[in-house]
């Protein structure tokens, strides 16, 4: 998920008849070897080979999100998880929750962060009176919700220049997901979880607490609806205000809801939409279950789209020029989000950050070690297909296709770096987006290229 800046190397490239080298050298936005055509999916689609091949069919893809929640897959099976916590393992779960990579320097309004800010924080997850055994309990999250390291709405930063990144933001839960529910923080107003993707914390009123058989029957139906758009939202509806306009993001997948024709759902018709049903939390805190619509001009499928090459583009597109996102901030994603939600649309998923994603033993990869050459690592690349990742530390890229025999990316990224090729001088361009790049070659430090720094190129649509 994380990276603070991206060096690209100028290329030239023959794009199209109006295309020349020369108007490719660097483009007026400061992205080099680069074209507006590049931004149209179908540009990447016409140069796919078999674009509507299924790479992968139902049964395939089931196995495949089977082992994400296997040993190493990079996902937490939650049924998995004992009925009795200890207090060791749940002591275990809140410093793992408290780990970042995002130093915390500076607060919001700019002042330094002290040492005594962040034990006043940690205070609150009264870690000391964590039980000796505590039954688990298990809920729903009801809304798009952020996952803390900390139980705190507090925004720390690493620096004045690094705002978009943010401290205790651990990730997010989008409507529907399962957790379970292991302690609460000192001011009863945050619980501590285990989720799928990991530990962290999460404000009480988000979640929805209910019996394991309901929380995990709800899971496991059939989707009805599969949000294919980058982001849609229920009906507004004054009648049912906690499924009004709720926000769904790709690959949440919800189940239909069992309404007769013409049958009204929260004050409306449901014939010129999607009925489905949504968890919500009641005044005491339980899991409850309502109906809500879709609009059936929502980007939605009945089920999970086909993975092919051309969903893949179309998916991945639909994010561009979104703001960069660390876990899921500003109503966005970041780079392992993008990779992870175009994915998920198609049923397959995916850990939530880049260093999990270039080692799941649900995918097949093509690992990379100071053994290997640059020359060895170039063929490898040249052979990349649509839809594969690649893995550096801290940052995954999805491929897109080649251009002239060198590949291009999809990617969620603060920085542009490259060196101009009429001046030989580095330049920064600052994207803070989802974009469209050339690969090769690219820079993780000033001196080592992005393609020596490879530890992974990520295999997804293989079986």
């Amino acid at each position: 998920m994380r990276t603070l800046s991206l060096a690209v190397v100028g290329l030239t490239a023959s794009i199209s008849a109006c295309a020349t080298p020369s108007t490719l050298a660097v483009s007026p936005a400061g992205v080099p070897a680069f074209h507006e055509d590049m931004l149209s999916p179908e540009f990447w689609i016409r140069r796919a080979p078999s674009p509507d091949e299924v790479l992968l069919d139902a049964h395939q893809v089931t196995e495949k999100r089977r082992r994400a929640f296997g040993p190493e897959g990079g996902l937490v099976d939650l049924k998995q998880v004992p009925a009795t916590l200890t207090r060791a393992q749940v002591a275990r779960w809140l410093q793992d929750a408290q780990q970042s990579p995002i130093q915390a320097v500076i607060d919001e309004q700019g002042r330094p962060v002290t040492e005594a800010m962040l034990e006043q924080l940690r205070q609150n997850t009264a870690a000391a009176h964590i039980p000796e055994a505590v039954p688990a309990r298990y809920g729903l999250s009801v809304r798009r919700t952020p996952l803390r390291t900390l139980p705190s709405t507090q925004r720390f930063h690493a620096g004045e220049d690094l705002r978009d990144y943010e401290s205790l933001q651990a990730g997010i839960l989008f409507p529907g997901e399962p957790v379970v529910i292991a302690h609460h923080s000192a001011d009863q107003q945050w619980l501590f979880v285990l989720t799928t993707q990991g530990p962290a914390w999460v404000q009480r009123e988000a979640v929805a607490e209910g019996t394991a058989d309901a929380v995990f029957s709800y899971v496991e139906r059939a989707p009805g609806r599969v949000v294919t758009g980058d982001q849609v939202r229920t009906v507004f509806t004054p009648e049912a205000p906690r499924v009004s306009e709720l926000e769904l993001d790709m690959g949440v997948a919800l189940p239909r809801a069992e309404v007769s024709p013409g049958e009204p759902v929260n004050g409306a018709s449901s014939y010129a939409s999607w009925p489905v049903v949504l968890p919500v939390r009641e005044q005491d805190g339980s899991l409850a279950f309502q109906s809500a619509l879709l609009r059936r001009t929502a980007d939605s499928a009945p089920g999970y789209l086909p993975l092919t090459r051309a969903n893949i583009l179309r998916q991945a597109f639909k994010f561009l020029g979104e703001r960069y996102g660390w876990g899921h901030q500003f109503n966005a994603r970041d780079c392992s989000g993008l990779t992870s939600e175009v994915y998920r649309s198609m049923g397959l998923f995916l850990p939530p950050n880049s260093g999990q994603q270039g080692r799941s033993a649900a995918l097949n990869h093509r690992f990379f070690t100071a053994q290997d050459s640059h020359a060895e690592r170039l063929r490898a690349l040249a052979q990349a297909q649509v839809g594969d990742l690649i893995v550096v530390p801290g940052h995954v890229l999805m491929v897109i296709g080649h251009v002239d025999g060198k590949p291009y990316v999809i990617q969620d990224v603060p920085y542009a770096v490259f060196k101009d090729p009429a001046t030989q001088q580095l330049r920064k361009t600052k994207l803070n987006q989802v974009s469209v790049t050339p690969l090769l070659p690219l820079y993780a430090d000033d001196t080592t290229l992005y393609v020596d720094a490879m530890t992974s190129l990520v295999h997804v649509t293989r079986p």
